[in-house]
């Protein structure tokens, strides 16, 4: 169940064994002892009296009797992995006065009585990982005022006595992650003054008791993932003022008060991906500034109302993919001048303010990938001078004019861009391509019957013609010239010394699509552009297939 753990202390224990009897069915190694013969029957009682370290793993013994280890008072720590462990008797680990560490994990045992671990006063971590508990009796922790982490994480514990924790007002680590647990006592934590990490992931709590956390206020991490929570109360962590990371991820909340982390000036992580948030109230993170992680991934968001992340100067990296956002105010991230990643991917976006990113200067990753853009503003990363991984692919990338923004882009940090696989949606003819591979030439826009000529890539210079609107890619050398028909089906580019390029659409049957070459046929055009016009001639024949 857990060979990573057996050979973690398999490499530990290889050192020069010492010349004195070792228990059968066990290995020696100075102080640690190391048990692990399938055929061992029961507590060695010769176990070297310096041993302060004893490991079973995978033993065949079912029973820890009454004061197994009377006969070795120097250990200090005694792990049982992956054995048949399912009965243990009163006062089983008495004689241990030293014993700090004591740890049963994958056994086959349900319940325990509260005379099992009696006279452990000296004990810090106690694990009962990974065994079949169904419940704990109230008084099972009596006398460990010392300890400091309690592991009970994949057992099958449905509820817990409400005063089961009293003794431990020194216990710093408490995992009760992958349980059975529905609900919480509303005292069950108030002794826990101590408390710094609580794990309640991977359970069935639906709702939080009122104040349930109300005495720890020495928590540091909370983790709340993974439960059926639907709503939290508005003071739900009201206490917590030292708290620093929280987890709130997979579970079902729709809607956040305001307040619910108004008290957490600390908190540097929150993850709340996998709920149904359809929209953050205004201020929600108005008092957390010391944020540096935030997933808001896989939601239901529409958009992000402007001033969301108006107090989040301190924050390194933003998910919001994985939601149904179509639009984001031009100014939403000008406040996060330490952002480094952003996720914006698998949204409904169709087009982004100019000034989106403009002052993300230490950004160095941005998904905008499985939207629904078709092109990229102007300038749109012309402040972010960190920017060497950017995920475009999966839009429906458009490869007209423009577009040349952002192919220019593309061509001019080739060298350092990590993730640029971003392929044409149109127009029929550039389908498919790749649009680094492409050439400026090709990101031409077709003309319209108000507005017949042609723009390059690049331009927005305009020069009325009568009827005609005519630009060139460079009106004051007139060295290139791109012409085309109104429809666009047919497009010429030419430089002052000869036409380099030349794309006619043919429509593939009679009578389908814009006015192109049909196969086995010819034509004629009369192209225009600010250079002025040029007749092409075209013939096509569509040769037999060779058997």
């Amino acid at each position: 169940m857990l060979p990573g753990t057996w050979l973690l202390w398999a490499s530990l224990l290889l050192l020069a064994r010492p010349a004195h009897p070792c228990p059968v069915g066990c290995d020696c190694f100075i102080q640690e002892v190391f048990c692990s013969d399938e055929e061992l029957a029961a507590i060695p009682s010769d176990i070297p009296p310096h041993a302060t370290d004893i490991v079973f793993v995978e033993t065949s013994f079912t029973m820890v009797e009454t004061r197994a280890f009377s006969s070795s008072p120097n250990l200090t720590k005694v792990v049982f992995l992956n054995t048949q462990l399912r009965h243990f008797g009163p006062d089983a680990f008495g004689g241990l006065p030293r014993l700090e560490d004591l740890e049963i994990t994958g056994s086959s045992f349900s319940n325990l009585s509260t005379d099992v671990f009696s006279n452990l006063a000296s004990l810090g971590k106690f694990t009962l990982n990974f065994n079949m508990l169904e419940a704990l009796p109230e008084g099972l922790f009596l006398h460990m005022e010392a300890l400091e982490s309690l592991q009970l994480q994949g057992n099958r514990l449905q509820t817990l006595p409400e005063r089961i924790f009293q003794p431990l007002t020194c216990l710093k680590t408490l995992n009760l992650a992958q349980n059975h647990l529905a609900q919480l006592p509303r005292e069950l934590f108030h002794p826990l003054t101590s408390l710094q990490m609580l794990r309640l992931s991977n359970n069935g709590l639906s709702s939080l008791p009122q104040g349930v956390f109300g005495s720890l206020g020495s928590l540091q991490e909370l983790f709340l993932d993974s439960n059926r929570l639907s709503e939290l109360p508005p003071d739900a962590f009201s206490q917590l003022f030292c708290l620093e990371r929280l987890w709130l991820q997979h579970n079902s909340i729709g809607h956040l008060s305001p307040t619910v982390f108004s008290t957490l000036g600390n908190l540097t992580f929150l993850n709340l991906q996998g709920n149904v948030l359809q929209a953050l109230p205004a201020g929600l993170f108005a008092h957390t500034p010391c944020l540096v992680g935030l997933s808001l991934s896989h939601n239901q968001l529409e958009t992000v109302a402007e001033g969301t992340f108006a107090h989040l100067s301190n924050l390194s990296s933003l998910t919001l993919s994985h939601n149904a956002i179509t639009h984001l105010p031009g100014s939403l991230f000008w406040d996060l001048e330490n952002l480094v990643k952003l996720y914006l991917g698998s949204n409904n976006l169709t087009a982004l303010h100019p000034a989106l990113f403009q002052n993300l200067s230490r950004l160095e990753l941005l998904s905008l990938s499985r939207n629904q853009l078709t092109t990229l503003p102007e300038g749109i990363f012309d402040t972010n001078y960190n920017l060497f991984n950017v995920a475009l692919h999966n839009n429906p990338w458009h490869c007209d004019c423009h577009l040349a923004y952002l192919f220019s882009w593309l061509h001019q940090y080739t060298d350092r861009l990590l993730n640029i696989q971003t392929f044409c949606a149109g127009p029929a003819y550039l389908k498919g391509q790749v649009v680094p591979a492409l050439t400026e030439e090709q990101l031409v826009c077709p003309v319209t019957r108000d507005r017949v000529g042609f723009q390059a890539p690049g331009l927005d210079d305009r020069e009325p013609g009568g009827s005609w609107d005519l630009v060139a890619e460079d009106r004051a050398a007139r060295s290139r010239c791109t012409y085309s028909n109104p429809e666009g089906t047919v497009v010429l580019a030419c430089d002052e010394a000869r036409c380099r390029w030349l794309n006619i659409q043919l429509s593939p049957r009679q009578g389908t699509g814009p006015q192109g070459l049909e196969y086995n046929a010819s034509g004629q055009w009369d192209l225009r552009s600010s250079c002025g016009s040029v007749r092409v001639t075209m013939s096509v024949v569509a040769l037999p297939a060779v058997p």
